[in-house]
């Protein structure tokens, strides 16, 4: 008999991708969420033909009898079902732990690292890996679009895992990334992020130096070399050290991109010489993402050429960068909801599309988005576009006072700028309230789902002829 693992706080998208790799192993899984799983991890499961409990039932785990219960990091010490398994003696494990002990032994973690580009970059690494033959195990923070999964488990040596550094459990107050004993890592970008957990920059450095220390001598360390923090970082490292990025200082030199309808042509030289690779992502932002994995791989002894023709055909990741509709207005959602991440992905699409005019659908939904430390950065950000409309999150009215982002104070100071501000509150029409015209891109950005508001717009823009 295989072991049970019942996932509390299942709908949650990286716990889809534990229970994914939990099945290809051939365990066996179920779990519990408060409400209906929302997409993406909803479709996951849908795939995996996992039919979560819907609700909180303490008796429920007295039927199944669990081998081990999986605690989501949302869940608190007080949640009826982790008392009941408690009461039980059932072991709790946190979701970087189940990963650690039953996915990751016999692997070389490959980790992704940074407050921003985690997913996509992520995303490529698995990717690239797979398409030149190397089997790898993955777990991503966001679906591949060529099969709507965010889980592979491969027979190969590499698993690819996105890294974390958010903390693990309310009994396991570490960063998730720290638990993967990463073989090798890419180090993004670190910026503040996290105020929920994390009091201030320091703190959240504090818990990447960790993680690059953890690096072992015979790995290897790919970082991004044009943010000095960045460099600072790599040097506590006992790894070998790549950096990659613009300036001539870096191993791996970003030199040109030139855009093209769907992506952009990256040169770029190395220590093997200049090369060039297509790119079906927009944005220098993106371009740095995809050297650091070229970097890492041929590092790691792959052939650039391969690496970079597997590059050129890359599927994807829902919810970056996802052209939802084009017609005579253009329609995208994306993930962003940190302001250095809003401004590079709007600038990146100003770049693809040579919009007439930018309408951006934003919620500032994370437990970071959702506090007034970033309402000047968000003010200054969202004004790249013409027009914005702010979706009020749920459960800001939980955050303290004190700490909670001022919504009005935020649509002031776009108004301020010059920019039309609404809050979508009535759905579709609240958006149609700008009169989109011929030419217009309206993006839709947050870190969840915005739903069936997708489908009707598109539906509304076809029979207004756009």
């Amino acid at each position: 008999m295989s072991l049970h693992f019942y996932l509390l706080g299942i709908g949650g998208i990286g716990m889809s991708a534990l229970a994914g790799l939990l099945k290809a192993r051939g365990f066996q899984v179920s779990g519990s969420e408060g409400a209906p799983p929302s997409p993406p991890a909803s479709q996951v499961l849908k795939r995996l033909g996992l039919i979560p409990f819907c609700g909180w039932d303490p008796e429920r785990l007295e039927k199944i009898s669990p081998d081990y219960v999986v605690v989501g990091n949302a869940i608190r010490r007080d949640h009826p079902e982790v008392e009941a398994a408690r009461r039980q003696g059932l072991p709790l494990l946190s979701l970087p732990e189940t990963l650690k002990r039953f996915i990751l032994p016999g692997k070389l973690p490959l980790v992704v690292a940074g407050t921003h580009g985690k997913t996509t970059t992520s995303a490529l690494l698995a990717f690239v890996l797979e398409r030149l033959g190397q089997e790898p195990t993955f777990f991503l923070g966001g679906l591949l679009r060529d099969r709507e999964l965010n889980f592979g488990s491969g027979e190969g040596p590499y698993a690819v895992v996105e890294g974390d550094e958010y903390d693990s459990a309310f009994f396991e107050k570490t960063p998730k990334f720290w638990h993967y004993r990463a073989f090798s890592a890419i180090l993004t970008s670190l910026e503040y992020d996290h105020a929920d957990i994390y009091p201030d920059l320091a703190s959240l450095e504090a818990a990447f130096r960790t993680f690059v220390e953890l690096l072992p001598e015979e790995g290897l360390l790919v970082f991004w070399g044009d943010a000095d923090r960045l460099v600072r970082l790599a040097e506590r490292s006992r790894a070998r050290r790549v950096s990659y990025g613009r300036s001539p200082k870096n191993t791996y030199r970003l030199l040109e991109r030139t855009p093209f309808p769907r992506g952009q042509k990256v040169r770029f030289c190395g220590p093997q010489g200049e090369g060039t690779f297509d790119l079906p992502l927009y944005g220098e932002h993106n371009a740095l993402n995809a050297l650091a994995v070229l970097a890492l791989l041929v590092e790691l002894g792959l052939s650039p050429e391969e690496v970079a023709r597997a590059l050129g055909e890359f599927c994807g990741v829902l919810r970056r960068q996802e052209i939802l509709y084009q017609g005579r207005v253009t329609v995208v959602d994306d993930f962003a909801h940190h302001p250095t991440a809003v401004r590079e992905t709007l600038l990146a699409l100003k770049e693809a599309f040579s919009p007439r005019r930018i309408f951006l659908i934003f919620e500032p939904r994370t437990n970071t988005s959702r506090r007034r430390v970033f309402l000047s950065a968000y003010q200054e950000v969202l004004s790249l576009a013409e027009a914005v409309v702010l979706k009020p999150p749920p459960g800001l009215e939980k955050v303290p006072e004190a700490e909670r982002l001022d919504l009005t104070a935020l649509a002031r100071g776009l108004e301020a700028r010059g920019r039309r501000v609404g809050f979508l509150q009535n759905g579709v029409s609240d958006i149609l309230a700008l009169e989109p015209s011929p030419g217009d891109l309206l993006v839709f950005m947050s870190s969840a789902s915005f739903g069936k508001i997708y489908t009707d717009l598109v539906k509304a823009l076809k029979e207004r002829g756009l």
